[in-house]
């Protein structure tokens, strides 16, 4: 009865922790530390592994992401790594913008508070959209797969695969389309081994 009540204990205890685990790294993973830290006002230098941004255009940082990753082999991690370090920067300061008082322009930015918080419901979008089509198109089959939307409209899908078929392109690019809400015309699926 004793070694009954050991193995029911330990099978919870392993639920339990895998229960957290999933909590603490699904799909907010490191960017919620990341709002966490943003919330405290911490300087995310001081947080070890945090990200830092880094002053790039949008083509340019999936494209450094993409041969740094290379490289190193760790291509998906470190271009999202980069994507949110973009995001979180651009998110922080149309926050301060949203969060002025009156309704007067900026005179950095020239940007009144209303266009700040349309600029930032548009980043949250754009996020989801990503999140959304990274998702789907790993249930296709793929490794991993990474979705960049710009702030034109364009969508570049970078997939873990030796080589991609039109068939595939085809079913990622219908994923796109119907999630992000963009024309194939701004799509671009790449595949990276």
């Amino acid at each position: 009865m004793k070694r009954k009540q050991i193995v029911v204990l330990g099978l919870v205890l392993v639920i339990i922790s895998v229960g957290i685990l999933q909590y603490n790294y699904n799909t907010s993973g490191e960017s919620a530390k990341l709002d966490l830290a943003l919330d405290q006002d911490t300087d995310l230098e001081d947080i070890p592994g945090a990200a830092v941004y880094v002053e790039n255009s949008d083509a340019a940082v999936i494209d450094e992401a993409v041969a740094q990753a290379q490289q190193t082999g760790g291509f998906f991690a470190e271009a999202r790594m980069e994507r949110d370090r973009a995001r979180s920067k651009q998110k922080d300061e149309l926050k301060a913008l949203a969060q002025a008082a009156d309704g007067t322009i900026a005179t950095s930015t020239g940007m009144n508070s209303l266009e700040a918080q349309e600029q930032l419901l548009a980043i949250i979008r754009r996020a989801e959209a990503e999140s959304t089509v990274e998702t789907l198109v790993k249930q296709k089959g793929f490794e991993d797969a990474l979705a960049y939307m710009s702030d034109t409209d364009n969508v570049d899908v970078i997939v873990k695969a030796s080589s991609l078929t039109a068939q595939e392109v085809a079913q990622i690019s219908d994923i796109v389309v119907r999630h992000a809400d963009v024309t194939m015309d701004k799509i671009t699926v790449k595949n990276v081994d």
